[in-house]
């Protein structure tokens, strides 16, 4: 589906990935299951939940695909990482933890 990226944002926290998000997207659901917090998390690529139709959303968020950015609900950037990591879980726990308490 080719969707606008603003629309997806507004209630919930956002985690935009790549396609190849399956390691993100186990990460986001087991911070938010812990948490108590709604993250929502969609893959943008020609095989992803979004599928893009202007520019290339990883110039538009300064990242590669293995990357990830993490979306206010409020619509600002509130973390973004470059590259892929080796373990999502710890390190969106850290940045989720530190924009919380």
């Amino acid at each position: 589906m080719s969707v606008y990226l603003p629309y997806l944002i507004g209630e919930n926290f956002v985690l935009f990935t790549g396609e190849d998000n399956s390691l993100w997207r186990t990460a986001t659901r087991n911070i938010s299951s812990r948490l108590g917090l709604p993250i929502n998390v969609y893959s943008i690529g020609s095989q992803g939940d979004c599928v893009e139709s202007e520019d290339s959303w990883e110039a538009l968020y300064d990242v590669t695909s293995q990357g990830a950015v993490l979306i206010r609900p409020d619509g600002f950037v509130a973390w973004r990482k470059k590259e892929r990591v080796s373990n999502p879980y710890q390190i969106l726990k850290q940045v989720m933890t530190s924009i919380l308490w």
